[in-house]
């Protein structure tokens, strides 16, 4: 509560009422680890005036959209249930090391994926 009273108002010769708050670690619960994964995403236009997205560290995930923003809604949900059902099943994760390369036109995009 906020007052603007004088008997609320604290001064240099009145102890204040309230409680320190003091951080303690030990008795704090640890937030649950969540892995994030990189989305290495290469995208361009495509010939009919959209746009074209490929991941180029995970085989065969790409799409088309009209946009940029659009192939990335769709592009990085499809990573996240690939990874998510490998991460799962305890499958290894067929990553492409080094990604593939970015063929001419294509412009780059990475991308945190917290699953």
């Amino acid at each position: 509560m906020i007052s603007d009273s004088p008997d609320d108002q604290e001064s240099p010769d009145h102890k204040s009422h309230h409680k320190s708050v003091e951080s303690n670690t030990d008795h704090q619960p640890k937030p649950a680890d969540v892995p994030v994964f990189n989305c290495i995403v290469y995208v361009s236009t495509d010939s009919g005036g959209g746009v074209r997205a490929r991941v180029a560290n995970l085989p065969e995930l790409d799409c088309t959209a009209a946009n940029e923003r659009e192939a990335l809604m769709k592009i990085v949900p499809a990573f996240k249930k690939c990874v998510s059902q490998w991460t799962e099943d305890k499958t290894p994760i067929p990553w492409i090391e080094p990604p593939s390369p970015a063929e001419s036109g294509e412009e780059i995009r990475y991308i945190p994926v917290h699953l």
